[in-house]
């Protein structure tokens, strides 16, 4: 049976073979441990660029609590004017597990209509009505940034192979939209630019990635080193 666990291994097959992906040197090491979680915090995790991608984390953290977390992160360059692509996976013990998937674009409207790639995947989720039975989505938050596509369920163990179908589906289409992808220059990219700043703003409040990096940096370390691993800033 498929596990949700495995997923950081699809995630890097799949973009391994549609993209040529280089390590990044980040700011500070990654995963970085401070001296007071060692032992209670078990981090792990790459991060890769490529022609079109300013960055693709996979990080996997297990607090000192029964919980471990798989996060996924694809942020292209800002000059292709294309969504982002998440996705969380929490597993809350051995019964049950939060799964998130989402692309969703960096404010404002940009200037690429990209309706029929947001189209394709509703067309998918919906072609998943058992695993929408579990669907738990509160729009508060960092949600508020969601797309209308966006698919969160808590789901028991025999669920996780239609999660990773969903998923694998969604990553799919998000490639092809990579693949198809042209720059922006000019007025255009000095719009999305502005429209972009905006949206961090958002992040750095409510994102949890974020968020755990200010637990164990502090306020200003852990904003700099979330937005150094996940935006290349």
């Amino acid at each position: 049976m498929t596990n949700l666990e495995t997923i950081h291994d699809t995630v890097l097959a799949a973009c391994s073979n549609r993209l040529t992906l280089s390590p990044v040197t980040l700011k500070h090491p990654f995963p970085e441990r401070p001296p007071r979680t060692l032992g209670l915090v078990k981090l792990d995790g790459k991060v890769f660029c490529s022609e079109k991608l300013q960055r693709l984390v996979l990080f996997t953290m297990q607090p000192p609590f029964f919980l471990k977390i798989y996060s996924t992160f694809i942020r292209p360059k800002i000059e292709y004017d294309l969504p982002v692509f998440s996705c969380e996976v929490v597993c809350m013990g051995s019964n049950k597990k939060m799964f998130l998937v989402d692309a969703h674009r960096t404010g404002g409207d940009g200037i690429k209509d990209h309706s029929s790639f947001f189209e394709r995947l509703l067309a998918i989720r919906d072609r998943y009505p058992d695993l929408l039975r579990f669907r738990k989505v509160t729009g508060k938050g960092i949600q508020s940034v969601f797309s209308q596509a966006v698919c969160q369920v808590t789901i028991p163990p025999d669920m996780d192979s239609r999660a990773q179908e969903l998923f694998s589906e969604y990553l799919a289409a998000y490639l092809d939209l990579v693949s198809a992808a042209e720059p922006l220059a000019g007025d255009d990219l000095q719009k999305i630019t502005t429209e972009f700043e905006a949206y961090l703003k958002t992040v750095v409040e409510h994102d949890p990635g974020v968020k755990g990096n200010i637990l164990l940096f502090g306020k200003r370390g852990g904003i700099e080193r979330a937005l150094d691993i996940f935006y290349g800033l």
